[in-house]
């Protein structure tokens, strides 16, 4: 019996695991560092007072360190929009992110003004989300 078959190239769906394949490491070490930059000490008096490793980590730990949630949020999104060769090798030459966007405007239909001011929105909108990132961390995770 043959089974039918399932197209991942060139869709949307690639793109969109390739780039979660991608970011996930970076989001992962992110919150990995936050962890680890709370007291262990916090976690031992917690398990010390009968709690679980895993209601320890979610009563405790997890909430001290949401902080670096929207910081490893905002650090995916910045490379996820940025992204150029993730969405062309598996979304196709035409698909549809910002970057190869700019750089089909540019190469293939000489829209030059288009292409600046994608490019400029584009530059402007990680330069505002790396500063507000930049602004949330808390001072106790600085020095």
């Amino acid at each position: 019996m043959p089974t039918a078959r399932v197209d991942l190239m060139f869709t949307s769906s690639a793109v969109v695991v390739g780039i979660l394949a991608i970011n996930l490491p970076f989001v992962v070490l992110t919150l990995q560092a936050v962890i680890e930059g709370i007291d262990v000490r916090l976690e031992e008096a917690a398990q010390g007072l009968g709690a679980a490793p895993g209601r320890a980590f979610w009563r405790m730990m997890w909430p001290l360190a949401l902080p670096g949630v929207p910081i490893a949020g905002i650090l995916c999104f910045i490379l996820s929009m940025n992204a150029f060769a993730t969405p062309v090798l598996l979304g196709g030459p035409r698909s549809h992110m910002t970057a190869p966007l700019i750089y089909w405007e540019f190469a293939s239909d000489s829209n030059w003004p288009l292409a600046a001011a994608l490019a400029f929105i584009l530059m402007a909108t990680t330069l505002v989300l790396t500063t507000l990132a930049n602004r949330m961390i808390p001072r106790r995770y600085r020095g």
